[in-house]
């Protein structure tokens, strides 16, 4: 099964990673417990913090996406409507219901 993975799963299993890595890093150190639980809070809140400058940063990139595409099929719309402009005047050449 070829299954492609999309930037969504990259930055669940980055974010996963970075928790598991540092609950273990922090249950495996040898310190108090108060230090310990101190050290728990900092790591939730860098942790919360990168994934919110994740999301952000793919919010953006949504956005610019957007923009661009609204851009190109812009430039595309007002082409072909220059060009259908062009072949009404053409036809109108033709025009048969006045002879």
């Amino acid at each position: 099964m070829d299954r492609r993975f999309s930037f969504q799963d990259f930055g669940i299993g980055i974010i996963s990673g970075l928790a598991i890595g540092a609950i273990a890093g922090i249950l495996l150190a040898p310190e108090a417990g108060e230090s310990t639980r101190e050290r728990l809070v900092v790591t939730a809140e860098n942790l919360k913090l990168s994934a919110q400058e994740l999301i952000d940063n793919a919010k953006n990139n949504l956005e610019m996406a957007a923009g661009r595409l609204d851009g190109a099929l812009g430039a595309q719309e007002r082409s072909l409507r220059k060009r259908l402009g062009e072949l009404k005047e053409e036809l109108e050449k033709y025009n048969l219901s006045g002879a």
